[in-house]
């Protein structure tokens, strides 16, 4: 298979394959010469902020001179985001021919695994293949049945911050969720958490249970520039408050890793906090423009409070999916929200615009609702008069935006 006929293959896969669990995908990884076994890892589950945590983690490994693999999702641009090398994307080459190699091997041996774990598997081989010193792993959804928990204890297993998300798959509750994520952890490993007061009583148990020494983070503080943890302050490539919080569980991590004999100077902290960039998360694209991607009703608040940081008067462009709670956010994003202009994305699960404006009009916020994504940006940019236009709402309004800007601007045609 070409890179577009590989891509395609990938995402004609099943979300889902029954039974849930790995063993189907542990037979495929069997066939692949086990390249799990052959690598490092800290792996890193949660609701919020573990792409941040992934990301700032990467970054400093790869400051300290290891060969780091990086596994995330969903991508933003391109699907080669996923899998990274010291911040290098996959080449279309090389992902082209793992995927078709992963396919061939599923084919020849009659074996069916889910998109995510298919993908996971892509990315072991090719992580294990290239010889990583270490790989940073993101969990897709939950962690106990996660395709990417096929493997061996890690060095570190973190936990950022835990909420309500995904409730039709991982349980009803924040102590079922938090549940679920703390099924990434192994005896063997040391275990990192966010502070996470409402559950740390179940991730306590899980850690105790497993025999895992768990650390749970302090209290940091957002600066202006970053961030201060344990009497020191650090400068943060990434924006929004909540990003003290994340750097506080990757500052733990990294003592983890220095305890297991990794050599991490400061500087390689240093730098690694400063440098370490992550699109769609509170991402100024301009002065005038953030993009956000955050999508459940933490990640709104989150938002909420960043947006109030900055001290202007704000305008969105707002989509959401119809399997979120999408009223509790727009009700959230109303209350500081000069001017709203409701957008869709052309897929099933996408809102429609219509209901977006009636939900901000009850909640006594003006809306205009344009369902062309372009002229709902641009609208936003004609009425900001100064005010700070946030797109948000969606990961994928988000990646739609962010490649107009790559195209030629966000407001032309």
């Amino acid at each position: 298979m070409n890179y577009i006929e590989s891509i395609d293959y990938v995402h004609a896969i099943p979300k889902f394959v029954r039974p849930l669990g790995n063993e189907k995908l542990g037979g495929l990884l069997d066939l692949l010469d086990l390249p799990q076994s052959k690598l490092k890892f800290i792996h890193v589950a949660g609701t919020n902020g573990k792409g941040s945590v992934c990301r700032m983690t990467a970054e400093i490994l790869k400051n300290a001179g290891y060969k780091t693999g990086l596994f995330t999702s969903p991508f933003i641009e391109v699907f080669n985001e996923r899998i990274q090398i010291n911040n290098v994307n996959i080449s279309d080459d090389d992902l082209a021919r793992y995927i078709t190699n992963v396919a061939d091997t599923m084919k020849a041996n009659d074996i069916s695994v889910s998109e995510f774990a298919f993908i996971t598997a892509v990315a072991l081989k090719y992580f294990a293949d290239l010889q990583c010193d270490i790989v940073v792993l993101e969990t897709g959804m939950g962690g106990r049945l996660d395709a990417t928990n096929i493997i061996p204890a890690p060095v570190c297993a973190a936990l950022t911050s835990i909420s309500l998300d995904h409730t039709q798959y991982l349980g009803d509750t924040i102590e079922e969720i938090a549940l679920e994520k703390c099924g990434i952890i192994k005896s063997g490993t040391t275990v990192v958490t966010a502070q996470n007061i409402l559950v740390q009583s179940v991730i306590a148990k899980q850690a105790k249970k497993a025999e895992a020494e768990l650390i749970v983070c302090g209290n940091s503080l957002k600066t202006k520039s970053g961030f201060i943890y344990k009497g020191k302050e650090y400068k943060l490539g990434l924006k929004g408050e909540y990003q003290a919080e994340n750097a506080s569980v990757v500052y733990e991590i990294v003592d983890v890793l220095r305890r297991d004999g990794y050599k991490i100077s400061d500087d390689a902290l240093k730098d690694g906090f400063k440098n370490a960039h992550w699109m769609a998360r509170y991402e100024f694209v301009t002065p005038d423009i953030v993009i956000d991607g955050g999508h459940n009703i933490d990640g709104i608040r989150a938002l909420k409070k960043s947006l109030i940081s900055e001290n202007r008067d704000v305008i969105l462009v707002l989509t959401m999916m119809q399997d979120k709670d999408y009223r509790e956010c727009i009700k959230e994003l109303c209350t500081i929200a000069r001017k709203v202009v409701a957008t869709e994305l052309d897929m099933p699960r996408g809102l429609k615009c219509s209901e977006i404006q009636s939900i901000c009009e009850a909640n006594k916020t003006e809306c205009i609702a344009e369902s062309d994504i372009r002229k709902a940006v641009k609208t936003a940019c004609d009425m900001a008069n100064g005010s700070l236009v946030c797109v948000c709402g969606s990961l994928y309004l988000a990646g739609e935006v962010r490649q107009m800007i790559n195209n030629g601007g966000l407001v032309s045609g």
